[in-house]
């Protein structure tokens, strides 16, 4: 691997936790293969108690309803842990999941 990305068909998750907040940066794919690697980061986030928590889907790929699914729960976990779950949208392959869902309109989204 050159160190220019994942290679094809795996996600990268990075994460900062700073003043309360975590700033998490997915790079790759978001599908059925990674939803699992993805649900586990959320679950541990949880137990660094943020205030919030900011989702960068900028260098995503490529996201099924699979990704979706792990962000719902994500935001579903937000809110039973009292902390606001913000995505940073996607390139239009990935955003147009949120548009054919209906998804848009449930989660919170703001630009980097």
């Amino acid at each position: 691997m050159n160190g220019q990305g994942p290679k094809p068909g795996s996600l990268q998750i990075s994460s900062a936790l700073a003043d309360g907040a975590v700033e998490v940066s997915l790079q790759g794919e978001l599908d059925l293969s990674s939803a699992r690697q993805m649900e586990e980061r959320f679950a541990a986030i949880d137990e660094q108690g943020p205030t919030r928590v900011v989702v960068d889907l900028a260098r995503l790929l490529f996201m099924d309803s699979s990704g979706l699914r792990v962000l719902l729960l994500a935001d579903a976990r937000a809110r039973e842990h009292g902390y606001e779950l913000v995505l940073r949208p996607g390139r239009d392959s990935v955003q147009r999941v949120f548009e054919m869902t209906g998804a848009l309109d449930i989660f919170h989204f703001e630009s980097a």
